[in-house]
Formats: structure tokens, C-alpha cells, sequence
């Protein structure tokens, strides 16, 4: 149970991946269910290559989450365009993800 526990109250798909197949589909090695508070609030972030994108939302995790993942909300896939970490003042243990998705 971590720091942000009772305010992730929704919940998510993460599919996470590990580059691409020969068709350029992602290759997708882990699926879990992970809690999370979403945001459906469109923002202008830069990806992990530099370009400015505009993202669909973001959600906020303490599930590990990395750039090129796949987020499933209600049956739609978006893809992670940018994760910033945050850690509270008090303590390095606990750490809460801000996704962005596109």
C-alpha cells in the first residue's frame, strides 16, 4: 500500500511493451490491472524523443509505467507519450507516475 493508495480510484489496463514485431505492431509482454486516478484533459507534453505532442489525458500511477506502453481505458487503447515522476517531500520509498497518453 503506498503513500497515494486511497486517491487511485480508478482503474486501468497497462499493457506493457517491449519494442515491435515485423509488422510493427508493439510487442506486448505483460498485461495488468493497475489503479489510477485519469484525467481526460488535453495538454501539450513533449515525448521521449523531444517533439511536442498533444496528449488525450493523463493519469496519475504507482505502477511502473514507461513511454510506448499501452493504456486500455473502457475497451480504448492509448498509447504512453511521456511519465514524469513525482516523490513526496518526506520520503524517496514512494513514488506517484504522471502519465501522459495520446
Amino acid at each position: 500500500m503506498g503513500y497515494y493508495t486511497n486517491l487511485l480510484n480508478n482503474t486501468a489496463v497497462l499493457k506493457t511493451t517491449n519494442g515491435a514485431d515485423l509488422n510493427g505492431r508493439p510487442n506486448i509482454i505483460a498485461l495488468d490491472e493497475i489503479d489510477c486516478k485519469i484525467e481526460f484533459k488535453k495538454a501539450i507534453t513533449t515525448s521521449s524523443t523531444g517533439d511536442e505532442v498533444t496528449s488525450s489525458g493523463k493519469l496519475y500511477t504507482e505502477a511502473v509505467v514507461k513511454t510506448g506502453d499501452i493504456i486500455e481505458i473502457k475497451d480504448k487503447e492509448y498509447k504512453v507519450v511521456n511519465v514524469n515522476p513525482y516523490y513526496p517531500i518526506d520520503s524517496a520509498l514512494f513514488v506517484i507516475n504522471e502519465v501522459y497518453f495520446s
